[in-house]
């Protein structure tokens, strides 16, 4: 097992934070041509929300990724395959998977002005990868896992053999002890999401740090870099100073809105059964009083 890196000190958050490009540099397209825009683009607000978190998973992969496939499970706003593409990859692919009235559902592939995003509209958690095995070296998985209703096991069987030997899988979900979390709850407020129309765009398991590396040991990866990141998909930016203060303090880091993790998968991938998922994670206890 290799050994685990977190951010914990200012001068390596400084290194590994990216300069940000204008928004107006990101921009999908329906057609080659770049002539029809898709919803997605530098002023869409979910992409202004999320695009600092965003921007430090992708310097998570940047190396792998050029030259090499990617495959976002999730991928939807495709900012992180629009920068794939700019690194050098050679192939990206989407999957979008809730189950909403996506614009893009029936539409297979998108551009920018990098080149092409493959998209496949699919349930991860009832349907199987609709790829070869071995066919990426990147996959990634960002603020996803939160939204599943049962513990990921088709996920991991899949990343597994979609991932090739030596790729890495990138993940990172909503940290359930953030401070954001411990204030609502001394405020008497709920952390959970209120119930709404769309089901699958709630939270139903937000995860600790032990949680996300207990699923990579589970899958078969080599822990590559685990720790936390400032920042929270929201619209209150004034917190945004202090979510990077706490994410480069000792201890209090361990409070901070996101989780991050890459593994490895090993040069020879595990063939063995996948045995019962983690006790961290999953329980078989069921709801019948005795």
């Amino acid at each position: 097992m290799q050994a685990v890196e977190t951010a914990q000190s200012s001068s390596s958050q400084a290194r590994q934070t990216p300069e940000f490009a204008d928004n107006t540099d990101f921009r999908l397209f329906y057609d080659e041509t770049l002539t029809r825009p898709t919803p997605y683009h530098g002023d869409n607000d979910y992409f202004i929300k999320a695009r600092d978190r965003m921007d430090r998973t992708f310097a998570l992969i940047r190396d792998k990724a050029a030259g090499g496939a990617v495959l976002d499970i999730g991928a939807s706003p495709f900012y992180l395959l629009d920068r794939a593409l700019q690194a050098g990859a050679t192939r990206c692919d989407g999957i979008y998977f809730a189950n909403d009235t996506h614009p893009m559902r029936s539409i297979p592939q998108i551009y920018s002005r990098s080149g092409k995003i493959n998209l496949v509209h699919s349930n991860i958690e009832t349907e199987d990868l609709p790829y070869e095995a071995d066919s990426f070296d990147v996959v990634a998985a960002c603020e996803v896992l939160e939204h599943l209703e049962n513990f990921p096991a088709r996920f991991a069987r899949e990343v597994r053999r979609v991932l090739k030997p030596g790729g890495l899988l990138c993940v990172t979900v909503p940290n359930v002890s953030s401070i954001g979390n411990i204030l609502k709850l001394m405020m008497q407020r709920n952390i959970y999401y209120k119930y709404r129309s769309d089901p699958s765009g709630r939270h139903r398991h937000e995860y600790t740090s032990r949680q996300l590396q207990a699923l990579f040991r589970y899958i078969g990866l080599d822990l590559v870099k685990a720790g936390y990141f400032p920042s929270p998909t929201s619209h209150l930016t004034w917190l945004r100073p202090a979510y990077r203060a706490i994410a480069v303090t000792p201890v209090i880091r361990n409070y901070s809105p996101v989780l991050f993790a890459v593994g490895r998968m090993p040069d020879r991938k595990p063939d063995a059964a996948f045995g019962p998922p983690p006790p961290e994670l999953y329980t078989e206890d069921l709801s019948i009083e005795d």
